[in-house]
């Protein structure tokens, strides 16, 4: 990857961040299902719509939600 300013232009290598998935808030993943709030809480309580917590937030991975998706068809 290079970045460009007016003043530097180097080189980075790709990160090892950039393999981790994208992670969604449960607020989000409200407005991609079109469900309500305690929906998808209790998706997550159950283990149904597997996820991370984090302190007291709840995190998502993206892939996560594909799967959910794809097996609930």
């Amino acid at each position: 990857m290079t970045y460009r300013d007016s003043t530097y232009s180097f080189e980075r290598e790709d990160s090892p961040l950039d393999s981790f998935p994208t992670l969604l808030t449960p607020l989000e993943v409200m407005d991609i299902l079109g469900v309500g709030k305690n929906t998808v809480y209790r998706l997550l309580n159950s283990g149904e719509l597997p996820a991370v917590r984090i302190g007291r937030s709840w995190k998502i991975p993206e892939t996560s939600l594909r799967a959910f998706i794809d097996t609930s068809f």
